[in-house]
């Protein structure tokens, strides 16, 4: 027995004596850990003790035949809206715990025949409490809307915000991101282990991402194969990786110290490769208490919840149970959260009967797109007690008001409209008062055809262009300072200083008629600069021809894809000339046919900040290609317009690919209007130049463009 745990300190030891947190792992939990002894250097020794359970405390472990309840309470922490996710998904992801936690989990069939005999029911079942710490109804759900949602250094942060007791509930709080440090990928999620060395009790439980909780909602898609969730809550009730410690020389002593887990000398990368056996003295070592069912060496076992196996994590041991169980016996902070006692306190005994609890609102969508006319769904997202009676109010809509729960509403005219909504049961009444809430869009835009935005313009901006402000900080404005091509405006955010990782902020274009382009293409100028080399900001540019109430993805840009350059600005970036702007170009065929056919589409940029420097967009612009040509020169080719800025006169150089090719050359103002036309006829395969007098001309923004009967380019003039 002595010998044992001297062999397990040793091997701790030389676990511990390392960092950690390895920057590939998506588990926080080490990195938890490796910050809380750097501010409580005396608990390291004490919780390489603690992590290693005894013989005897194995033994005295509550036996699995016994359902051991544990009450929840979820802790949303969003941030107006954003991550807000909903009580049915909170719902789902209790559903997930219990069926891993029972053996119910419809993927234990894939389990391998070697590991399929130790696969382990649990018997732990998790409840949303219903009585709060004050014994009044709860719904175990708490909403609040606060700055550490977004990747706080200090990742413990949510938690100082609200807390209940953690001898009575085990607290999770969901966020919307959370701090890796440099360089490091993204964290699913960390737990804290039970023994008082891991931490303290006020920070006892878990914090995982919005999209890693539940199965549906902003779950559908996990990072991380669904299991985030169950895998550190098995860290809260002292369970470690496989890979821990490595492959040791005794199963008692090595990898998670759990003799049926085989240890494996890594994470394997994240892998599901099933032919990895990374350690080969798997059947080494064991007891009565800690016994081991391998004769001979057996491969990783990717399947277990503790591991790092992304889409193949389907099962707890029976080893891991007993380990679970006898911490649940060991530690006061799991053993008290199971006492029948606590669960008549907490509403989650067996024959609790909930009174109804007061209605609770929140905001189910952050903003409502929708077109003149169109029917628009209204929805709420309650996480309270049952609603028995809604009020809605729609100033501007048809019908005003309504009593139903999902009403639907339609507007006559363009505009931003107000929401107000009121629900009540037989506890009270709760409302909501959503300001320029809904954004209602003409039919049929402007015409794609002479569509341009140099966003120089301040009135036109303010009437055809949303800005959503869906994060803290600054969001997208008119820059009145820098501009492509010696203008002065552009779009811009203050990206370095004002934001927070994992934050997004948007703006959406007026609507436009596609179908006056027969093979549109999209343009646009971005100048963008990395603060470091692990910045990773992200800008996606999205296509709606609904108005706005659905979206499809038509780019996801990383830095490397929209910084001018590869070096890095700890300053404010700021453009100094042209050579710092980038241009971007969608070809025709990256559109979807559907909204080449549409009257009102509508654009919208989304930046999801990453932790780089300022952003500035300039110069959107749409024009037409011929299929199956070059994507980014096609029949006009080498379209210059210099000097630029000009004061007197400007040169205008076309080159035409094509003979006999049929094309006009004009100049535009900035509301579209032709000012001037330049040449209308037959052009042949050569080079024109052009010299136009701008003598006649106001100082301002122009538009130089050439147009043949299949495409159109143009560029912006600014004459002095």
């Amino acid at each position: 027995m002595k010998n044992k745990i001297t062999i397990s300190l040793f091997v701790l030891g030389l676990f511990f004596g390392s960092p950690l947190f390895a920057q590939s792992e998506w588990c926080g939990t080490d990195m938890l850990l490796e910050q809380y002894f750097k501010t409580n250097p005396e608990a390291e020794q004490q919780f390489k003790k603690e992590a290693y359970l005894t013989p005897e405390q194995l033994a005295a472990g509550e036996k699995s035949t016994n359902k051991i309840i544990i009450p929840l309470v979820v802790h949303v922490i969003h941030y107006e809206g954003d991550g807000n996710i909903s009580k049915a998904q909170i719902e789902s992801g209790i559903q997930q715990l219990n069926e891993d936690f029972s053996k119910l989990n419809a993927d234990t069939s894939s389990i391998r025949s070697q590991f399929r005999g130790i696969a382990a029911n649990a018997n732990i079942e998790f409840r949303l409490a219903q009585l709060d710490p004050n014994g009044n109804c709860t719904e175990g759900i708490t909403r609040h809307s606060d700055l550490t949602t977004y990747s706080p250094q200090n990742i413990n942060a949510p938690k100082f915000l609200v807390q209940w007791d953690p001898y009575s509930y085990m607290n999770v709080w969901i966020v919307n991101s959370i701090f890796s440090g440099p360089g490091s990928g993204v964290i699913g999620g960390f737990a804290q282990f039970p023994f008082p060395s891991g931490g303290p009790a006020s920070t006892f439980g878990l914090v995982v991402r919005h999209n890693e909780w539940g199965t549906i909602g902003t779950a559908t898609n996990s990072n991380f194969g669904g299991r985030a969730v169950t895998h550190e809550i098995g860290h809260c009730l002292n369970l470690f990786h496989p890979f821990q410690s490595g492959c040791g020389s005794n199963c008692s002593s090595s990898g998670d110290f759990v003799c049926d887990t085989p240890p494996q000398a890594s994470s394997n990368n994240n892998s599901c490769n099933f032919n990895l056996n990374t350690c080969s003295n798997d059947a080494s070592g064991g007891n009565a208490a800690n016994p081991n069912p391998y004769s001979t060496d057996v491969p990783d076992q990717l399947e277990n919840f503790m591991g790092y196996g992304i889409g193949c994590q389907v099962m707890f041991t029976e080893g891991q149970n007993a380990r679970m169980r006898a911490a649940i016996n060991a530690y006061e902070i799991l053993d008290s959260l199971r006492t029948p006692y606590n669960l008549i306190q907490t509403g989650t005994n067996d024959n609790y009967t909930a009174p109804p609890c007061l209605p609770k609102l929140s905001v189910a969508d952050i903003h409502k797109f929708g077109c003149i006319d169109d029917s628009i769904t209204f929805t709420e997202e309650n996480w309270g007690g049952v609603i028995q009676s809604y009020n809605w109010s729609f100033p501007g809509g048809s019908p005003s008001t309504s009593t139903a729960a999902t009403p639907k509403v339609s507007y006559a005219n363009a505009g931003t409209y107000d929401v107000v909504l009121r629900v009540s049961n037989a506890r009270g009444t709760d409302s909501l008062v959503l300001n320029n809430y809904v954004t209602v869009s003409p039919d049929t835009g402007y015409s794609a055809a002479t569509y341009f935005e140099t966003f120089e313009d301040a009135s036109r901006f303010a009437n055809d262009w949303t800005t959503l402000k869906l994060s803290p900080g600054s969001t997208w404005e008119l820059s009145t300072f820098v501009g492509k091509g010696g203008s002065s405006q552009s779009m811009w955010i203050r990206n370095r200083t004002a934001q927070r990782v994992g934050n997004r902020d948007a703006f959406v274009s007026p609507a436009i008629d596609l179908t006056a382009l027969a093979n549109p293409t999209i343009s646009f100028d971005i100048a963008y600069s990395r603060t470091q080399a692990n910045s990773n900001d992200k800008l996606r540019l999205y296509i709606s021809d609904d108005c706005g109430e659905n979206w499809s993805l038509l780019i996801n840009a990383p830095p490397s894809f929209i910084a001018f350059d590869n070096t890095n600005r700890a300053s404010d970036f700021l453009p100094q000339d042209d050579t710092e702007w980038k241009e971007i170009f969608l070809p025709s065929s990256s559109i979807p046919n559907r909204y080449k056919s549409s009257t009102n589409v509508r654009f919208m940029f989304d930046l999801e900040h990453g932790g780089g420097n300022n952003m500035y967009i300039d110069n959107f612009t749409l024009n037409n290609t011929l299929t199956g040509i070059k994507q980014y020169k096609q029949i006009v080719s080498n379209f210059n317009v210099f000097p630029n800025p000009a004061k007197e006169e400007v040169t205008i150089k076309v080159d035409i690919a094509n003979d006999d090719e049929q094309a006009s050359i004009y100049l535009t103002d900035m509301l579209g209007k032709r000012v001037a036309n330049i040449f209308d006829g037959q052009m042949r395969n050569t080079v024109y130049t052009f010299n136009v007098d701008l003598s006649q001309y106001a100082p301002g923004i122009y538009f130089v463009t050439v147009q043949t009967s299949t495409e159109r380019s143009t560029q912006k003039l600014i004459v002095r």
